[in-house]
């Protein structure tokens, strides 16, 4: 079986969208970011300027500080991949950050 030439690789069905505010640390600078989207080996954040690729950072929300690797950065937007794979009570914790209704759902 062919895969068409427009396969999205980047699509993930276990990608989730939420809107967290952390703190990312560059070489010890610490930037403060948004997380857009997550799952369970990367992000997807806001910065405040782009940031090269394969740079190595950690992020820091809800008491957990996270390793990862920028795996790309445009538009003050930036993917990052996770060195650790996150466990599932931190991934639902900011998934249900953004929405005040969650714990009603």
């Amino acid at each position: 079986m062919r895969m068409e030439q427009n396969f999205n690789r980047r699509h993930s069905p276990n990608r989730r969208e939420t809107r967290v505010e952390a703190m990312m640390d560059i070489d010890g600078d610490l930037v403060p970011v948004i997380i857009v989207d997550i799952s369970y080996t990367g992000m997807k954040i806001s910065v405040p300027e782009d940031i090269a690729v394969g740079t190595p950072v950690s992020i820091s929300v809800l008491d957990v500080t996270i390793p990862a690797i920028v795996h790309w950065s445009r538009l003050r937007f930036a993917g990052v991949h996770l060195l650790q794979r996150m466990d599932s009570n931190t991934l639902r914790t900011l998934e249900k950050a953004h929405d005040a209704l969650a714990d009603y759902r």
